[in-house]
């Protein structure tokens, strides 16, 4: 196996990255003579500066070859392997027992995950990790409804699972949110945003095959929404609802027994490309998987 240091081009980024200003190191209470040879070793390979950062993630026993500790054949001995954090990178380093001979062995990024994966009524899908799902339930006919959003106003464990009364409560407070549907080819009419009404409707090229789907589109559209008051208000107060401009962008793919629909709605006021959810509905559409 080629040794760590001869990737010239990790070793160059670490010489980029020890040109960032970093907290002092902190202690780890897995520190010891042998962790502190293996934070030398990996400070010295990838010429990281003495304030860099470098905390002990884990040690534990490791069998090692004799002549290349990152090899676990025979001929071995006993060792250990080490596994350090530096700026968002993971490295596992092994050692013989007594670390006098020192390698890394491999590299990941430790960074913290910026998606969830989420398994729904026959499809798989990836959200931003900082939003929360909220699963509606399934229906004996196999309809299902999941809303994604990253809203603080609606708790995981709120009480109410009525569609209706959780959008408007979104919509009062120019949420952004995800509704991703499931609905039977019963012979019933099945819901759609008014897309086919709408008169700035963009249709964008799309391969449902690709998805396991026959048949599917993508489409863009304003829709105007407008904001019921809650009834103690609008009963004491002269006040009107309000209407609002929503940009809609909808993924359509439709099997044999089911449409999917993957609805993602953003108050137009709040609409720009450099918003953080300016790409969240990508992350759905381009994640969305059917299940087999």
């Amino acid at each position: 196996m080629p040794k760590f240091q001869l990737y010239i081009g990790i070793v160059a980024t670490g010489m980029l990255v020890s040109c960032q200003p970093n907290l002092p190191q902190s202690p780890t209470s897995t520190s010891n003579p042998t962790t502190e040879k293996a934070i030398s070793y990996l400070r010295s390979q990838l010429n990281l500066s003495s304030s860099m950062a470098i905390a002990v993630e884990s040690q534990k026993s490791q069998s090692v070859n004799i002549s290349d500790v990152c090899q676990t054949v025979a001929p071995n001995q006993d060792g250990l392997e080490i596994t350090l954090i530096a700026e968002n990178m993971r490295y596992i380093l092994q050692t013989n027992r007594d670390a006098s001979k020192i390698e890394v062995c491999r590299s990941e990024d430790a960074k913290p995950e910026t998606t969830g994966k989420y398994t729904g009524a026959g499809y798989i899908l990836r959200y931003p990790a900082e939003w929360k799902a909220i699963d509606l339930g399934l229906e004996p006919s196999g309809a299902s409804t999941v809303i994604f959003t990253p809203s603080r106003e609606i708790a995981m464990g709120e009480g109410s699972r009525d569609k209706t009364e959780l959008v408007n409560k979104l919509q009062l407070n120019q949420q952004v949110y995800t509704i991703v549907s499931r609905q039977a080819l019963d012979g019933k009419a099945i819901a759609t945003d008014g897309e086919e009404t709408a008169k700035d409707l963009v249709t964008i090229p799309f391969d449902a095959k690709v998805k396991g789907a026959k048949s599917g589109s993508r489409k863009e559209f304003t829709k105007k929404f407008t904001k019921e008051l809650p009834a103690a208000i609008a009963n004491s107060s002269n006040k009107q609802p309000t209407s609002t401009q929503w940009k809609v962008k909808v993924l359509t793919l439709e099997t044999d027994k089911f449409v999917y629909r993957v609805c993602y709605y953003q108050p137009e006021a709040k609409e720009s490309p450099d918003s953080p959810n300016a790409k969240v509905f990508d992350q759905f559409a381009n994640s969305f998987s059917l299940i087999p």
